[in-house]
């Protein structure tokens, strides 16, 4: 990880309405099954719970997180915030770590404060 300090004042939009897009993967052979669902009006920290929600329980399924976005021509793509598709194989060792840390989420959730889980 690099930090490196900038000036707040370089971005020219925000977005206080995030779209985010979940995918489910259950193990099914040497590949995951995926299910996606896009979550709205919430944060990230609710959209982790959420999806720790969905496979609490699998011990063979994982979840990774996207920010859903659009380029300058209107495109839909995805930012991935926690993990990535199961089914890409990694490219390098940055995507080497975040399946493995991915993997491991399976067995151990991330713990989130009660105020910021997610509420039907």
């Amino acid at each position: 990880m690099d930090a490196i300090e900038v000036d707040e004042r370089d971005s020219t939009w925000e977005n206080h309405h995030p779209h985010f897009r979940v995918y489910l993967q259950e193990r099914a052979g040497a590949t995951f099954a995926t299910s996606t669902t896009d979550l709205t009006g919430c944060d990230v920290l609710q959209a982790i719970d959420w999806a720790q929600r969905q496979t609490a329980g699998h011990a063979d399924a994982v979840w990774a997180l996207a920010l859903v976005g659009r380029d300058g021509r209107a495109l839909r793509g995805l930012t991935w915030l926690v993990g990535m598709d199961a089914n890409d194989a990694p490219g390098d060792e940055h995507e080497v770590d975040l399946t493995t840390r991915m993997l491991g989420r399976a067995v151990s959730a991330i713990e989130l404060p009660s105020a910021d889980r997610w509420r039907p």
